[in-house]
């Protein structure tokens, strides 16, 4: 891990409080310059992944389809792109705490996030960036028994669902992250934690 990326991909909602502790952790992580190869990838947890709540135009989406559905929007102008609108957004709902599925929010995290508003707000519209949000729903359950979010599969197929009690300080955040890995990377024989007593977080 020391000399090469550490691929990473997410499935998230940000809809989930728990999902924003993990993208700022592995923001900070980033920021101290352990190099992460991140993949962001939709997993609902206020839809049915069988039921046709999918399928809902964007005027009766509900907030966290809507934010999946902006999210491809964004991600149709590149991968920058999404990762910019999704820094946007996070920082949007989850530190501003603006409502997730009002359309001032998405397009306020858009012009943060630089991108061609105009494109961004046509695509809503189309119906398959529900479908593409679906099939990473629908591909987290059938491949690595994803049930709630966020869970970090790592580049061996390892999967891990994490809750923190609290976001690593930065001086802490690389020290967790390293823990972390070689738990779920390099001794995978752990299947489950869980604090039986109250944490401190300082």
């Amino acid at each position: 891990m020391e000399n090469q990326p550490v691929q990473i991909e997410v499935f998230f909602s940000y809809a989930c409080r728990d999902s924003y502790q993990v993208f700022a952790w592995l923001k900070r992580v980033q920021a101290q310059g352990v190099e992460l190869r991140l993949t962001w990838s939709p997993f609902a947890i206020q839809l049915d992944g069988a039921s046709d709540d999918w399928r809902q135009p964007w005027e009766r989406a509900n907030s966290e389809l809507r934010g999946f559905i902006a999210a491809e929007a964004a991600r149709r102008q590149g991968a920058d792109a999404f990762r910019r609108f999704h820094h946007a957004l996070e920082a949007a709902v989850h530190e501003q705490f603006l409502e997730l599925g009002e359309e001032d929010t998405l397009l306020g995290a858009a012009e943060e996030a630089g991108l061609d508003v105009g494109r961004f707000r046509a695509a809503w519209h189309s119906p398959d960036l529900a479908y593409l949000a679906r099939q990473s729903h629908e591909r987290a359950v059938e491949h690595f028994d994803v049930f709630g979010t966020p869970t970090l599969v790592f580049a061996n197929g390892q999967a891990l669902h994490l809750e923190l009690a609290a976001i690593p300080p930065e001086t802490e955040a690389v020290a967790v992250f390293r823990a972390l890995v070689a738990l779920a990377v390099d001794h995978p024989y752990v299947a489950q934690l869980k604090r039986t007593t109250p944490l401190s977080t300082g």
